[in-house]
């Protein structure tokens, strides 16, 4: 049985084939009976679409469905999940759930339930930021694909906050925070285990995601035209290097611009085939470059200052060679508050004493990665307390 790549005349808007419409991995595209229903849909499905060649006699296998499209069941959760990571892991596997019946075409009651994940987002930083913000970059049990969208959710609300927007706003751009890659989801997944360059199929893929993440989002019913404006601009540059629309400078909506800035950072944290991962300073400086040119140079200002150089939940060594995490912003962005986590030795201290990064003795000597085996073994309440809300210092 051969994969066929389907015909552009038969996939216009409005047809439908009498077989179902898969990727070149066998991953089901559009069930067969079902209408296309727009010009973008009718474009992914001619560059990505096949049908399936069937011999005669031949029973059809059926099609493997991505992970994107299963529901986490009951025991994807691990029982051992410390108490700590349960907030983040819950909101986690709610916004998986949601994107299974979204791209599964299943009633999804999208506007509802990525409002009341917006909801528990902002319930967990008003009890304490400083925490939920490491949670998500220590959580281990968490596909990454949620935990960048939540941890974009999360930082473009400070920054909106920051800036004045008002509650509504907020919400708005923490729900397109959410859900402007779920047309892009299967495609991440499957280019997060290719080492070779991009195919052209795959970039056209990648500048149409976008609008693929809008046209979803519609047929799941969210009809709030600033939420899928933000969800089709949040790859749009100043400049108009940017995509799918190349807009440049004003046409490209406030809220889009600190969502961008925050996808680009969430983005750099994550190990990629070809670089490790980029955090820190590293990190902050990458955005500094960028400002004015492609990115807004106000609002980058106003994430450095809200962010710090070193955002909670990193493992750094200090000069004295001694391992710490990360535990809380302060106002002075060069010298967070950290704790002592281990000796020189890497042996795991009883107790984290708070060590001054200003003073040269224990200044901040470089990043640990997050996969360093002493990670498993914190005691997150002697770091984080109790997550009541502790006051910014």
């Amino acid at each position: 049985m051969d994969l066929v790549p389907v015909d552009r005349e038969d996939v216009a808007p409005g047809k439908s084939l009498d077989s179902d419409i898969v990727d070149s991995l066998g991953r089901m595209l559009l069930p067969r009976g079902t209408p296309v229903t727009d010009v973008a849909q009718s474009k992914q499905l001619w560059m990505r679409g096949y049908i399936r060649e069937i011999a005669p006699n031949i029973p059809v296998a059926a099609s493997p469905i991505s992970f994107w499209r299963q529901k986490p069941k009951p025991g994807d959760t691990p029982s051992s999940t410390p108490k700590f990571f349960q907030p983040v892991e819950r909101i986690s596997f709610a916004l998986w759930e949601l994107v299974a019946d979204v791209l599964g075409q299943r009633p999804a009651a999208a506007t509802e339930r990525t409002l009341e994940i917006v909801r528990g987002i902002q319930t967990q930083m008003a009890k304490d930021p400083d925490a939920f913000l490491a949670s998500l970059e220590l959580c281990r049990v968490c596909r990454y694909g949620t935990l960048h969208a939540i941890h974009s959710a999360a930082i473009s609300d400070l920054v909106a906050q920051a800036m004045g927007h008002d509650a509504q706003e907020r919400r708005i751009l923490m729900a397109a925070a959410l859900t402007r890659d779920i047309g892009f989801l299967e495609l991440q997944e499957e280019l997060d285990q290719q080492s070779d360059p991009l195919t052209d199929l795959q970039q056209e893929e990648v500048r149409n995601h976008p609008i693929a993440s809008r046209r979803l989002l519609k047929e799941a019913g969210v009809s709030d035209p600033l939420w899928l404006a933000v969800v089709e601009q949040h790859h749009e540059r100043l400049n108009g290097s940017g995509y799918p629309m190349s807009l440049q400078g004003e046409q490209i909506h406030t809220l889009s611009r600190i969502l961008g800035i925050a996808d680009i950072y969430s983005a750099m944290g994550k190990a990629r085939v070809y670089r490790a991962a980029i955090q820190g300073p590293s990190a902050v400086q990458g955005l500094f470059q960028l400002r004015g040119s492609s990115v807004d140079a106000q609002i980058t200002q106003v994430f450095a200052r809200n962010l710090g150089l070193f955002h909670p939940g990193l493992v750094v060594r200090l000069n004295n060679k001694e391992l710490a995490v990360v535990t809380r912003r302060t106002n002075d962005l060069k010298h967070p508050e950290v704790r002592a986590i281990a000796d020189p030795d890497e042996k795991i201290l009883p107790l984290y004493p708070i060590r001054d990064v200003s003073d040269p003795a224990f200044s901040i000597a470089g990043l640990v990665p997050r996969s360093h085996p002493l990670m498993e073994r914190l005691n997150h309440r002697q770091l984080w307390g109790e997550g009541l809300g502790v006051v910014r210092r």
